[in-house]
């Protein structure tokens, strides 16, 4: 993926949630939030990667929590032990990625769930 198209599928999903318009289907950024369920199973880096360019973006509540309902839940599901290592090493150093973390709803690897838990928390 190019950095453009990179960079206009961040700011589309920013923009989309922004506007409470996640819903409407007919809004013309509704296809960041499809191009995430797109590239989930078989591209979860570009998935990671655009979720932290979102977060070193905005700190708007309602993208967050769209991002921890959808795209970090999907991969903690389905990549979750791939990417636990990351999203701990993440969380260490980057404040807003544990306040995306505490918008996460307890997942179904309880290992898994039980490092994010210790990973969000400020001790």
């Amino acid at each position: 993926m190019e950095m453009e198209e990179f960079s206009a599928w961040v700011d589309a999903y920013i923009e989309v949630h922004d506007s409470d318009s996640a819903n409407d289907e007919h809004h013309p950024c509704y296809w960041a939030i499809e191009k995430f369920a797109d590239m989930e199973m078989d591209f979860p880096d570009l998935n990671w990667a655009a979720m932290l360019q979102i977060i070193s973006t905005t700190t708007s509540d309602s993208v967050y929590q769209s991002l921890a309902e959808g795209p970090l839940e999907e991969l903690v599901e389905l990549h979750g032990v791939e990417y636990i290592d990351k999203i701990e090493k993440e969380a260490q150093s980057n404040l807003n990625f544990r306040l995306l973390l505490r918008e996460l709803i307890e997942t179904t690897d309880k290992t898994i769930w039980n490092r994010i838990l210790r990973a969000r928390s400020d001790d």
